[in-house]
């Protein structure tokens, strides 16, 4: 209530043009809310500078927040803040910090700015991306490359899609080439269709789907016909629904936009243990506890399957339990390929501890506000708020007033015998969700 207060009174002063000093001085304040309150501000265009001296002024202030010393939330606004008006500088800025960025909000505001770029600047994100040995900076330098104009950026983008050695570089050039109608573009992203990896599968049918206006989802044998019938002779010829509804809008070039804004009917679908994954806010509950040692490569291997072949417009949070409950991030993160290898990454540095906690996982899961969750165990429950299946059975249908589906996988091992957990087949079916079972040896 206080930070909004301040945003309301920092608006007010700075609308009536009183109060620019005072909004700059509060970028430097040791109140994060005054901070944030400011930087809001400038953000959304409500305070703004009066001439070229203040300009100057405020983009010294504002590039400050560039520093991964801030939050993501203040880098992301003051982003937002300098994209509103780039100049050489904040450019230079932001490409100085594409290097260490990894937060899928600040890439968000941050790389459509290159749009007002000089197309000089590919040479410089070229030299960069070749010296970059971590696939993930990679990857980020191309995510801004594919919004620079002109045609200096495309072999770039060509080749990394082509050829890159790493997933999360191949997606990102391929998310970046669909950022321009360039036929160039087709046989590197019909070449992915190819592949098995589930993200560079789901990264070039997004892609294909933004070029070629066409929703043939992840079905690589229906763009394959499609390119052998009509593609490669016209490949950006309009569908007719796609076409009238131009025709009714008044044509004209359509902005640059990601992957990530494709229509709902567009979208490609992935599994997790054969489930299809279906809601666009996803929270996997997984079980990381001592008895499913030897049962993890198998869960994180779905894990990992589910999440790469989640469009880029989805949003999802993966929460670990044992005796503690771990959310990854503790919000919901886009499903950017940036994003899937920074979770892909973490899974090997999980700590297994005792004891099975599903409730408060669970609980923490539903606060995320989510469309499905997925949860994956072996035991039955021993720590947390309610430990009885019974108990967490009624508390559950409480905590759950949307009917928010729970889809469950029991996995137990041979020598266990073929027990699974009933608990699991009950949260799914007082939900609505479906129920897995799985053996390993």
């Amino acid at each position: 209530m206080r930070a909004l207060l301040l945003a309301l009174l920092l608006t007010a002063s700075v609308a009536g043009g009183e109060g620019f000093p005072r909004a700059v001085g509060d970028l430097r304040s040791r109140e994060r809310s005054r901070r944030l309150a400011a930087l809001r501000a400038f953000a959304e265009g409500e305070a703004s500078p009066a001439g070229g001296a203040e300009e100057a002024k405020l983009e010294t202030a504002l590039l400050r927040f560039l520093s991964p010393r801030w939050s993501a939330e203040e880098r992301a606004l003051a982003v937002r803040a300098l994209a509103r008006r780039p100049t050489e500088r904040t450019l230079d800025g932001f490409l100085d910090r594409l290097r260490e960025e990894r937060d899928d909000r600040v890439l968000d505001e941050a790389c459509p700015a290159f749009r007002h770029g000089a197309e000089a600047l590919a040479a410089r994100f070229k030299a960069r991306i070749e010296a970059a040995e971590d696939p993930l900076q990679r990857a980020v330098l191309l995510r801004a490359l594919g919004f620079l104009p002109g045609a200096a950026a495309r072999p770039t983008l060509r080749v990394r899609a082509a050829a890159d050695p790493h997933f999360v570089s191949r997606a990102a050039a391929a998310h970046a080439l669909a950022l321009d109608r360039d036929p160039a573009a087709f046989p590197a992203l019909l070449a992915m269709l190819d592949e098995e990896d589930p993200g560079l599968l789901t990264a070039a049918c997004e892609s294909l789907e933004l070029l070629t206006r066409r929703g043939f989802g992840r079905e690589p044998a229906r763009w394959k016909a499609w390119w052998e019938r009509e593609g490669n002779r016209d490949p950006f010829a309009s569908p007719p629904r796609v076409k009238e509804k131009e025709d009714e809008e008044g044509g004209g070039e359509e902005k640059r936009r990601y992957a990530h804004e494709l229509e709902e009917a567009d979208k490609p679908t992935q599994y997790y243990f054969g489930i299809p994954v279906k809601g666009t806010r996803t929270v996997f509950c997984c079980d990381v506890s001592a008895s499913m040692r030897y049962k993890l490569p198998l869960a994180h291997d779905q894990l990992t399957r589910a999440v790469k072949g989640l469009p880029s417009s989805a949003l999802f949070e993966v929460v670990f339990f044992n005796e503690w409950v771990t959310p990854w991030r503790n919000r919901l993160s886009r499903a950017d390929p940036v994003t899937k290898e920074l979770l892909v990454r973490h899974l090997p540095e999980l700590e297994i501890k005792s004891y099975t906690n599903l409730f408060d996982a669970l609980e923490l899961a539903l606060g995320l506000e989510p469309d499905e969750i997925f949860l994956i165990s072996d035991g039955e429950p021993n720590r947390g708020r309610k430990i009885l299946p019974r108990d967490i059975l009624t508390e559950l249908e409480k905590i759950n007033p949307r009917k928010v589906k729970v889809h469950t996988v029991s996995v137990v091992r041979t020598v266990d015998g073929h027990t699974h957990v009933p608990l699991l087949k009950e949260i799914a079916e007082a939900t609505g969700g479906r129920y897995e079972e799985r053996t390993v040896r």
